[in-house]
C-alpha cells in the first residue's frame, strides 16, 4: 500500500556464501593449528579468536547448506563483516 525508498532485498546465489564461509573456516583452522604449533597454549586469546572464526564459519556453512531459501545480500554482508573483524583482531593480537 505504501511505497518506501528502500530497495527490495537482493538474494545471493548459494555458491558465494558457501565459498566465503569455506574460505573463512579454512583460514580459522590454519590460524588455530599454526598458533598451537608456534606458541602452544601460552597465547589463549589468539587461539580463541581463531576457534571462534572457525566455528562461526562452519555453523554458517552448514546452515547455508541446509537452508532451502537463499541468503540476502544484507545478511551475507553482516556475516562477512563479523568474520573480517575477527580476522583483524587475530592480526592485531599476533603482532
Amino acid at each position: 500500500m505504501f511505497e518506501t525508498l528502500e530497495p527490495p532485498e537482493q538474494l545471493v546465489a548459494r555458491r558465494w556464501p558457501l565459498f566465503i564461509y569455506g574460505a573463512y573456516s579454512l583460514v580459522g583452522l590454519v590460524f588455530f593449528v599454526l598458533g598451537v604449533r608456534r606458541h602452544g597454549f601460552s597465547q589463549p586469546f589468539s587461539l580463541v579468536i581463531a576457534a571462534v572464526m572457525l566455528v562461526l564459519s562452519l555453523v554458517w556453512f552448514v546452515t547455508t547448506l541446509r537452508s532451502r531459501s537463499p541468503l540476502t545480500s544484507r545478511r551475507l554482508g553482516i556475516h562477512n563483516i563479523i568474520l573480517l573483524v575477527l580476522l583483524m583482531a587475530y592480526d592485531i593480537r599476533s603482532i
